[in-house]
């Protein structure tokens, strides 16, 4: 009798402890989540004109912008020239990570979705909406 009640507990315990690894209260806080190594310091992209043969400022679709990522957040703003009448600002705005995943939350440029892929020498910030927005690493 005392054997078989050692198994029934046994059995309770197992699947307590296989239903709390599965818990989703038990998932990793954002706060734990940070940028991969490879993806932080300082980074530049340069505009983005239409597609006119002249770059001038006229035809500017998207201004060139700054950011800087470090463990926990990576701050951008536009720099430079800004086209008129577009909404675009100088501001400092930050993005965190949201998830394992990559998925960045926070003002981004065009959305509150965002994502960072590292391709090489460029990170590529993929922003809600279907665009992208390439950056070098400022020297």
């Amino acid at each position: 009798m005392i054997l078989a009640l050692s198994l029934v507990a046994a059995m309770f315990l197992t699947f307590v402890v296989i239903d709390s690894t599965t818990n989703s209260a038990n998932t990793v806080q954002a706060s734990s989540i940070s940028f991969p190594k490879n993806m932080r310091g300082h980074w530049k992209s340069k505009p983005t004109y239409t597609d006119r043969k002249k770059h001038i400022n006229k035809w500017m679709a998207i201004p060139a912008m700054d950011m800087k990522v470090t463990a926990k957040k990576a701050a951008w703003h536009f720099v430079g020239y800004l086209p008129k009448g577009m909404g675009y600002n100088h501001k400092k705005y930050v993005l965190r990570m949201s998830n394992s995943n990559g998925i960045l939350k926070g003002h981004g440029p065009y959305g509150q979705y965002n994502s960072f892929v590292k391709r090489g020498k460029k990170l590529i910030l993929f922003y809600q909406g279907g665009g992208m927005i390439t950056f070098n690493r400022a020297k």
